[in-house]
């Protein structure tokens, strides 16, 4: 092949690698509920390709267990040693675990400035596009059901104010309903992503504190 168009070809495909970095990666999250039943969708696509895709309705049951007292009487008796050797045991092992952590807790005393602004990078990549929400709300009590509606209502009155979002929240006091409707959807800039770990990964203590997670097996 002419080196030339191998050098092209190159050319093209980091092109064209950095422009699905920069577009990255969208979320999209969507969820109702109606009549006991929760039904959701989340969505994974690069360059408007859907590239996962989970689809589900998950039954909401209200489980009450009756337990008759007499049993639990009997029964706390011959527990009660054995709750007392259980927390002896728990006692030893939570030793154990903080002199086993305690050399991770200390790489994060340190690493504390560097990890805060890494955190705050990283929310520079992920951008909000879509924040939807529908809630209509009755409880058996209407004094509960006004209070859960102003404090939604001042939630909404803060953050509709921004384009992308909106929420919104509907009480009924004639009836005992909780049904909702919401949509997110959120874009991962991977390019920027990238650049900021990178960047960390240049920072000493970030390093200590990588190598101290490696020594403990956490990754």
């Amino acid at each position: 092949m002419n080196f030339n168009l191998f050098l092209i070809i190159l050319i093209a495909l980091i092109i064209i690698f950095l422009i699905i970095l920069y577009n990255g990666i969208r979320l999209f999250l969507t969820a109702t509920k109606e009549k006991g039943a929760v039904k959701y969708e989340f969505k994974v696509t690069i360059l408007k390709i859907a590239i996962f895709t989970r689809k589900g309705t998950k039954e909401l049951i209200d489980i009450i267990k009756s337990e008759d007292e007499d049993s639990k009487e009997t029964d706390e008796e011959s527990e009660s040693e054995e709750e007392d050797d259980e927390e002896n045991e728990d006692e030893k092992g939570l030793k154990e675990k903080y002199e086993e952590i305690k050399p991770i807790l200390k790489e994060l005393i340190k690493s504390k400035e560097e990890l805060k602004d890494f955190l705050n990078n990283i929310l520079k990549a992920i951008d909000l596009k879509k924040l939807e929400g529908d809630l209509i709300i009755g409880l058996s009590d209407p004094t509960t059901t006004v209070k859960i509606a102003s404090w939604i209502w001042s939630i909404g009155t803060i953050v509709n104010g921004s384009k992308p979002t909106q929420l919104s929240v509907e009480p009924r006091f004639n009836e005992v309903i909780t049904d909702f409707e919401g949509k997110v959807e959120l874009r991962i800039n991977i390019l920027i992503l990238v650049i900021y770990t990178l960047a960390s990964l240049t920072k000493e203590n970030i390093r200590e504190l990588i190598k101290e997670l490696y020594r403990q097996n956490i990754i």
